[in-house]
């Protein structure tokens, strides 16, 4: 397949390269004309491209579709993923399969308090409210958990270990009070085949974390953990590649964190522990048989290097 890989720049769009350059014809983007990845293709493959908040960003990616013959758009970053989901049907029309996530599953997942609403009663969750004024008063012990309603990654979270700390943050419901996780977290990459059902659930533990990317990981098969992760995302409706995150909590219960859905960067890790995620996607696409059943991997660790 000849296919586009945005986000060059990060590891999800190095680790998809890793797993499919072999056998397809790979082009890769950026916003940053010095983005790594854009060097691992030849430069007749190359391409610069708007942000992904900008409104040039999918008439651009349609165009390189187009002079391209593209058959595949894999957008890898947080921002892409909305303005191309809410394209799809355009992309589809052009023969341009997007395979992410439909787009009121990603409303839920950007959105936290949603996210949490959405499976509340069915998944493990922490307990959580929007914080305001009312809500700031009504806090009487510590420590709790702040992270913004809207947003990827690890941008904005905070331990709040006192009434300051509490203080300190905006009072406008933008921010997410949640009850404080103090044990280990799994990160668990899923793959939804087309037809909602989840054939992989490979939890990793992050054992060394540096700038909010894993560098040392390991993955543990924990039957809560996975079957969580699987009840996550049938309820919410990902499709293909996601990861979805726990933490245990004081009572020894694993809550969920949030649900990322796209591409994770650890995905070499998920390969070597027999799971190829790009791989079983692109087959997907081309109308290979995947399984359709849960499938078995490997306990292993991985120390990444650069």
């Amino acid at each position: 397949m000849r296919i586009l890989i945005t986000g060059a720049g990060g590891a999800a769009a190095i680790s998809v390269w890793k797993s499919l350059s072999a056998e397809h014809e790979l082009y890769m983007a950026d916003m940053d004309p010095l983005a790594t990845g854009l060097y691992l293709v030849p430069p007749e493959r190359r391409l610069i491209i708007p942000r992904g908040d900008s409104p040039d960003l999918v008439p651009a990616l349609h165009r390189a579709c187009d002079a391209w013959r593209i058959e595949a758009l894999l957008p890898t970053v947080d921002a892409e993923l909305m303005p191309v989901a809410a394209d799809r049907d355009r992309f589809e029309a052009a023969g341009v399969a997007v395979p992410i996530s439909p787009l009121e599953c990603l409303r839920i997942c950007r959105d936290k308090q949603l996210l949490m609403e959405a499976v509340e009663g069915q998944v493990p969750i922490p307990s959580n409210e929007p914080l305001t004024r009312q809500v700031a008063d009504r806090v009487e012990t510590f420590p709790r958990f702040a992270k913004p309603r809207l947003g990827a990654g690890s941008r904005g979270v905070a331990k709040i270990g006192n009434r300051q700390d509490l203080e300190q943050q905006p009072m406008d419901g933008s921010v997410l009070l949640q009850e404080y996780l103090p044990g280990e977290e799994y990160s668990v990459d899923i793959y939804v085949r087309s037809d909602g059902r989840v054939i992989a659930a490979v939890p990793r533990a992050r054992m060394k974390v540096d700038s909010g990317i894993a560098i040392a990981s390991r993955t543990v098969d924990i039957p809560e953990v996975i079957q969580s992760a699987i009840r996550t995302a049938e309820i919410i409706g990902i499709r293909g590649i996601a990861n979805v995150q726990f933490k245990r909590a004081a009572d020894g219960v694993f809550k969920l964190l949030e649900v990322n859905p796209r591409y994770p960067g650890t995905l070499p890790l998920t390969t070597a522990a027999g799971i190829d995620m790009p791989k079983l996607m692109v087959d997907e696409l081309m109308g290979k048989p995947v399984p359709d059943r849960l499938m078995p991997f490997k306990e292993l660790m991985v120390v990444r290097y650069w």
